[in-house]
């Protein structure tokens, strides 16, 4: 009964669990569907305005927490949006460094789950930042990509053309820049895309300005005037303004850079534009020749400029400092893998070099045995060849009994001082009769085996003096310590003996 209720109570947690999961996953479908009502165009221009606080929450708290979450749960086609939506709120936040990360992140996401369009948008933007920093030939390439992913999204498209047409004019290449925004006007009104065709316009008028045609630049901003909202009225009465600037028609252009300055008050705009209007108002009224009202736009133009540098230091400096304590965690990191990775090549070779050690000891001990089994097989045969014929186990017995009485004889006689009498007449024999113990036991085994000593000798002329002397004791039921003794040798030698007497014979 209790192990019931313990798995009951794990099932309830489980299902709570589960329910918390889903629960965090629709709030973060309310993140998501909010950022895409505030970012509703594929350049991240925002719809209408929101306060500060909510942009910054945007970009990094609740944003992060819904990629975080699209992740766990493979939801890579969400996880790429979410991304897009980040990079769209941290370039608002002027911080293009995470901005970045955001679209390419979103690009990697798109490209797995196959969402061509996120992964155009993605791309789109990274192309914003290399026109920034006008790396025109990464631009093209990136923009060639994007313009296969959006396919028949004529309003994406026609953005996309627009950008690199503006690429084209900063490099003074207006042929290529005018064929660019003829597709992208094309693509604006076939997409039904107000806000693409105004931008379309804007820089048909810049080319028409550079080109010299002030009429026709002219008429493209009075046409865009008709359905702009605030941000694009404020770029065209500031191009309106420096038309007239060009055409030194200075009191006119008063009167639209000012209707700029009066609408930047009330939207959020940026720091370049501002200067570009503040520069703008210092250039006419200087040429007016009201140098004070000049002076105070100066001042307020140069403000922005330091602003707007110092800021850029700062971000770079903080950049800079960012890189160099990532440098020098991953630098931390690799030296740990390189020491954990030292440690196991250590431990692996000190464990290679144990195991060779014990493979070659036992392999050494096997040669040992076979050497020793082939010495005792060989013995065997030679002592079979020797044999003309079979003794009677009595005699075989009583030469083995002469051999072991002559060893304990020898012995006695080392080591006792008073050796009992029924010893006395054999070891006088032994020490008379015979020079040493071997001749002793060589009469004892031809009175067995006549002429074996001889017929050794004689079979196997390689054999050296000891090496026949030690085959010949072999013979007998001796062991290596006997016959040591009885040729007053070590054990070492006889063994070594026999080796070489297995090695000569084979």
């Amino acid at each position: 009964m209790r192990v019931f209720k313990t798995i009951g109570f794990f099932l309830m947690l489980l299902l709570l669990a589960c329910n918390y999961s889903e629960e965090k996953y629709e709030l973060m479908d309310d993140v998501l569907q909010q950022a895409e009502a505030i970012y509703q165009y594929p350049d991240g221009e925002r719809y209408y305005n929101i306060d500060t606080d909510t942009l910054s929450v945007l970009a990094s708290n609740k944003l992060r927490d819904a990629i975080t979450v699209s992740i766990k749960r493979k939801d890579y086609s969400k996880a790429a949006k979410v991304a897009l939506l980040m990079g769209f709120a941290h370039t608002e936040a002027n911080d293009k460094a995470s901005a970045m990360k955001c679209f390419k992140d979103a690009e990697y996401y798109g490209s797995i789950a196959l969402d061509s369009l996120t992964t155009a948008r993605a791309q789109y933007n990274i192309a914003r930042f290399l026109f920034e920093e006008n790396a025109y030939e990464e631009l093209m390439a990136l923009s060639q990509l994007a313009e296969q992913n959006f396919r028949n999204h004529y309003d994406e498209c026609a953005f996309l053309y627009n950008l690199i047409a503006s690429s084209f004019i900063l490099q003074k290449e207006y042929d290529d820049a005018e064929l660019y925004l003829k597709r992208a006007l094309n693509f604006a009104k076939e997409g039904e895309s107000q806000r693409a065709k105004q931008k379309v316009l804007n820089n048909y008028s810049i080319l028409y300005c550079y080109q010299g045609n002030y009429k026709l630049a002219m008429n493209c901003l009075k046409e865009n005037l008709i359905e702009a909202d605030s941000n694009n009225l404020l770029k065209t009465y500031l191009n309106i303004g420096d038309i007239y600037i060009y055409q030194d028609l200075y009191d006119s252009a008063a009167i639209y850079i000012q209707k700029s300055l009066d609408i930047s008050k009330m939207i959020k705009t940026r720091s370049e534009t501002q200067a570009s209007l503040y520069f703008s108002m210092y250039y006419i009224l200087k040429k007016q020749g009201d140098y004070q009202g000049a002076l105070q736009y100066f001042e307020l133009y140069n403000t922005i400029q330091y602003n707007y540098q110092k800021e850029k230091e700062k971000k770079n400096l903080y950049n800079i400092q960012r890189q160099y304590d990532y440098e020098v965690l991953q630098n931390q990191m690799h030296q740990k893998i390189i020491e954990k990775q030292r440690i196991i090549l250590t431990i692996s070779f000190l464990l290679l070099l144990a195991s060779i050690i014990v493979i070659g000891l036992l392999a050494r001990q096997k040669k040992l045995l076979k050497e020793d089994e082939r010495i005792r097989k060989e013995l065997d045969k030679t002592k079979e060849e020797l044999q003309k014929s079979v003794k009677a186990e009595v005699v075989e017995k009583e030469l083995s009994r002469q051999l072991h009485l002559i060893i304990t004889a020898n012995h006695i006689s080392e080591t006792a001082d008073d050796f009992k009498k029924e010893w006395s007449t054999l070891v006088y024999k032994i020490n008379n009769e015979r020079s040493n113990k071997f001749e002793a036991a060589l009469a004892a085994i031809e009175r067995v085996y006549p002429d074996m000593y001889a017929t050794i000798q004689h079979k196997y002329p390689n054999l050296n003096e000891t090496e026949a002397k030690v085959l010949l004791l072999s013979c007998s039921d001796l062991s290596n310590k006997e016959i040591a003794a009885i040729l007053e040798l070590s054990i070492h030698t006889v063994n070594k003996c026999r080796s070489e007497i297995n090695r000569k014979i084979m």
